[in-house]
């Protein structure tokens, strides 16, 4: 039977396997299906099931924030690397991390947001029992899930396992056994192992599923009724509203509930902001625009969302610039109609900036 596992992290972690491709989409496309569309083209994936099966994001960390000003973080950032290159302890390593994080998230050092991405090693699983599930299920073609969490130790072993979704006593057992069976490579930061948050799902998702949107949509509402606390749950539905009902009133509260879940998640953080932007939230949209900034840079969507709200708060030449790089990053095979629109907005920019930073005219500055 199929065992898939989806990694959630510190950072997005990426999948190897065979199968990858670099979709283009089709239009008309939500913004938040083509920045998503995006993503996997920037960084492809295996073929995934008719139905969306999750989303890659990190939980919510619980543990105290630490506070940086922007002053004090290249000192901060300085220091953590030079432990990283020595021979650090356990603790501070994950001191380490923690500042870098604080550094990268708080003060936006974009230093410690590359050092992050370039110097995280993913877990990587070398051993597991699988379980299977009871066979009646696939005969039966029954539609079914089962989530779990837990901590990958630095010694490869999984700690605080967890169920978030469940299915039935049967099916969770299985899963739950399997999960208990697995070993690890730990995952690292800068060579020194780290303990990190790990989720598996197992499901029983079929090629002969051939599920419609709305039958998709009523499963990805399920799943984020029945496990409101499950960030793949609210993944699912989120994803599921993106590609056939970002127009529906639920969409933005899916985006809102994925980014409680996950503050850091760049895909709902950026299309809160887009959502947000064009409703004229901009205050509200700014936080969030530069965390989906930090965390996917080279996401040309999101590159526009920042450009859009500097724009609305008058960051005049930020939003050129952000905006030109948007359009630098659009793949060459990307669709015509989205590397115009760009290219349109960029020029609306450019026009309305001059237009507003022009000195007045005599006949303009001379009173009655």
């Amino acid at each position: 039977m199929r065992f898939s596992t989806v990694v959630l992290g510190a950072v997005l972690l990426g999948l190897t396997a065979c199968g990858h491709s670099r979709p283009i989409p089709t239009l008309p496309a939500s913004h938040g299906q083509l920045s998503w569309a995006m993503d996997q083209y920037l960084n492809p994936r295996p073929h995934s099931p008719p139905v969306y099966m999750g989303v890659l994001a990190p939980r919510h960390n619980t543990a105290p924030s630490i506070s940086v000003t922007a002053e004090e973080a290249p000192a901060i950032f300085a220091e953590a690397t030079r432990v990283l290159a020595g021979s650090p302890t356990e603790e501070q390593v994950k001191q380490a991390h923690a500042d870098l994080g604080a550094a990268c998230s708080v003060a936006d050092l974009l230093q410690a947001c590359e050092f992050l991405r370039e110097e995280f090693g993913p877990p990587v699983s070398y051993w597991r029992v699988v379980h299977e599930f009871p066979h009646e299920v696939f005969r039966e073609k029954t539609l079914a899930m089962v989530v779990v969490e837990f901590i990958v130790g630095t010694n490869g072993q999984p700690r605080n396992i967890r169920l978030v979704e469940s299915a039935t006593e049967a099916l969770d057992e299985a899963t739950l056994k399997t999960v208990a069976s697995m070993r690890f490579h730990p995952a690292t930061l800068a060579g020194h192992p780290i303990e990190i948050h790990y989720t598996v799902k197992r499901d029983t998702v079929s090629s002969e599923m051939d599920l419609t949107p709305e039958q998709e949509l009523a499963w990805g509402l399920t799943r984020a009724k029945a496990f409101p606390d499950s960030i793949q749950a609210w993944g699912h539905l989120a994803r599921a509203m993106a590609r056939d009902r970002a127009e529906a009133p639920g969409y933005e509260e899916a985006m809102s509930r994925l980014n409680t879940l996950s503050p850091e998640y760049w895909w709902s953080a950026t299309e809160l902001a887009w959502l947000y932007a064009k409703a004229g939230r901009h205050e509200e949209a700014a936080p969030l625009a530069r965390m989906g900034r930090r965390k996917a840079r080279d996401n040309a969507y999101v590159l526009e969302t920042s450009a859009l709200v500097a724009f609305h708060q008058g960051r005049c030449q930020e939003a050129i610039q952000e905006q030109q790089e948007a359009v630098a990053k659009l793949p060459a095979d990307w669709p015509r109609e989205e590397q115009e629109r760009f290219k349109r907005t960029l020029t609306e920019y450019q026009g309305q900036c001059a237009t507003e930073s022009a000195p007045a005219s005599p006949e303009a500055s001379t009173g009655p």
